[in-house]
């Protein structure tokens, strides 16, 4: 069972996550989903009932359900991000003639579902303790995606 100094602690650690990734969303003209938000509230929620809990089962039920609610917000936003660029990359794929810009792409692609597969695979714990490098991970791979777009002569914000 945790402090309740350190759930505070986890929930300040998604809020500084999420509007990472939301500004990801702004920058990259990603429309954002209201999950982040409903899982905020909803772990907050949980987070006063853990705060008045008077017995160590009641304490540890709101404890799961906050970290659950982290959890789903976080990986939902992330994964509304890699769809997105998924999306937008397979667009540009199916347009291409030569093999070689082709491969690029595809690459590109991969790079993409193989992060979301990771995100999804991984445990509640894991994903919120190593949200900071998925963050990095998923920035470099839009940094090189831009880049590859700008390459091949697409613009990276009309290919959706």
């Amino acid at each position: 069972m945790e402090t309740i100094d350190v759930i505070a602690n986890n929930i300040e650690d998604y809020v500084d996550f999420t509007s990472q990734l939301e500004m990801i969303c702004k920058f990259y003209k990603i429309p954002l989903d209201a999950s982040p938000l409903y899982n905020f509230r909803d772990a907050l929620s949980h987070y006063i009932f853990r705060y008045e809990a008077t017995n160590d089962y009641d304490k540890i039920a709101q404890e799961t359900s906050i970290k659950e609610h982290l959890f789903r917000g976080a990986k939902d936003i992330y994964v509304l991000i890699l769809q997105d660029m998924i999306k937008r990359v397979s667009i540009v794929l199916k347009k291409l003639n030569f093999r070689k810009k082709e491969q690029d792409f595809r690459i590109l692609l991969h790079e993409f579902k193989k992060l979301e597969i990771e995100i999804r695979k991984n445990t509640e714990s894991a994903v919120i303790r190593n949200l900071t490098s998925f963050i990095e991970m998923l920035n470099d791979l839009i940094e090189k995606t831009k880049i590859i777009f700008e390459q091949n002569g697409t613009n990276f914000f009309d290919s959706k």
